[in-house]
Order: C-alpha cells, then structure tokens, then sequence
C-alpha cells in the first residue's frame, strides 16, 4: 500500500485513457500518441476503392455487374478497356479512383502472323510460316483450304532445288516451273491466303479472318516471298469495337466512350 501510494506520488504510474479510434492520452498533458495504437487497431474504411486487373472478357463483365453504380463509365481504346466505378457527373463530383481495367493482349498466333507480313520471306522462312500456321489458314482464292492442301504446296515447296521460271498466270495464281528432289514439276502456289485465328486473348472464341495477298519474285534458283495484308488495321479496329460491343452489351445500364 505505501509502495502503491509512493510510486503515484512520484508520477511513475501514469494513468491512460484510450480514444475511440485507438490513440492513448497520457495524464501528463493529453497529448494525442500518434504512433501509440493498439496492434490489432485498423482504420474506417472511408472510401469503398476498386484497382483491379482482368484479362478475361466473360470475367471482365461478371465483375463490372458486381460494382457497377449509377455512376460507372467506360473507356475503350485500342490497348484497353476500362470501367470507372465512382465517375463525377454534372451535378457531384467524385475522386474517379475505382476502376476495373481490362489491357488487349494479342495472342501468340496473331504476333506471328503480323511478323511475317509486308517484309521479304527466303523460301525457308516462307514454308515454316505455312506449317507454323496450317491451322490458321482457312482458305485460299476465295475457296475453301480442302482445295488445295497447304502440307502438299509447303512440300512443294521446300523440296523445291531450282526454280526454270516463275509467271503469275491468273489473277489468282503463280504458276512455277521448278527442278524438285523427284525431277521437274509445274505446279501453281495461289496467289491469297485467307487466315482465320483470334486476335485477342481475351476472347479466344472470336476468331477473325485476314486476306492477304502473296508475291513472289524469283532469286538466285529461289524465290523470296511477301505477304501483304491490305485492311489488316481495319479488322483490328472492327475486332475492338466488336469486344467492347460485348462488354458494354453485358454491362447493362452503363455507357461506353471511345478515348
């Protein structure tokens, strides 16, 4: 009782008082202990914020549905989709913070076949694009792929030792007089190739069709090959808004701004 009264006397057993929000006061002057909370203290959530990353379409607007308000907007460019939960409108502003955001990754496939176009392939180049890409090529002429097998026109090809002339004789056409591994062979390699893959992978069920033209041009008893694909940007673009269609469709109730 004596050591209880003289350790108070002395100012050693200083009584605390604990705030609401966690902070201590001390007797000697109620100063506030900024850095003194107890350790399983957490602050109020003020703002509900959203900073999220999807890559899946079909996810992408599961999850708009979830969070979507009165005041949600999205942003579309070529490179991303993006939903803003807390956008200001002309009577409150807001902190335009929370946002879902969906980056357009190109696939490997359609990496590929960009890589391969408008630059000159040497015949070895040409014939692993066209076994790389057999399952991507879905026509040629206009025709259907059965019409002529890309495995027979790729072996043609790469069995292929000197090249006697090389004429495109239709529109359609080239027509190549060649020295192969058997003997001598006439045979006709079209003139465009239709390639059908996805471009995105966000939505690998939306498969797009690129034309693209072929040249040749005969060197050295080879060749060299060209690619050319004329509306390549405009079936990009028409596959973007045909993404953002769906999500804009799914997200009912929200509008949609091109940036």
């Amino acid at each position: 009782m004596i050591k209880e009264a003289f350790i108070y006397l002395m100012g050693l057993n200083k009584p605390v008082e604990t705030l609401d929000d966690g902070r201590e006061v001390v007797h000697e002057n109620y100063k506030v202990q900024e850095d003194n909370r107890g350790i399983n203290f957490k602050h109020e959530i003020v703002r509900h914020v959203i900073n999220q990353s999807i890559l899946n379409k079909e996810d992408f607007i599961k999850f708009i549905n979830e969070y979507k308000t009165d005041e949600t907007k999205i942003f579309f460019d070529d490179r991303k989709i993006k939903a803003v939960f807390n956008y200001s409108t002309k009577s409150v502003a807001d902190h335009n913070d929370s946002y879902c955001s969906m980056e357009l990754e190109h696939t490997k496939n359609f990496i590929e076949f960009t890589q391969c176009l408008d630059r000159d392939l040497s015949q070895k180049e040409f014939v692993r694009i066209l076994k790389r890409l057999e399952s991507c090529i879905v026509g040629f002429n206009g025709k259907p792929v059965d019409d002529m097998d890309i495995i027979d026109v790729a072996e043609h090809l790469h069995s292929t030792k000197n090249f006697n002339s090389l004429q495109r004789n239709t529109a359609k056409a080239f027509t190549v007089d060649a020295t192969v591994t058997a003997g001598n062979e006439s045979y006709d390699i079209p003139r465009f190739i239709h390639f059908k893959l996805p471009v995105y992978k966000n939505d690998k069920a939306l498969e797009v069709e690129f034309v693209c033209e072929l040249f040749l041009e005969a060197a050295d008893g080879g060749f060299f090959a060209n690619l050319v694909c004329y509306k390549l940007d405009d079936v990009i673009e028409e596959t973007i808004k045909k993404i953002t269609q769906d999500v804009c469709s799914g997200s009912k109730g929200v509008e949609s701004f091109m940036i």
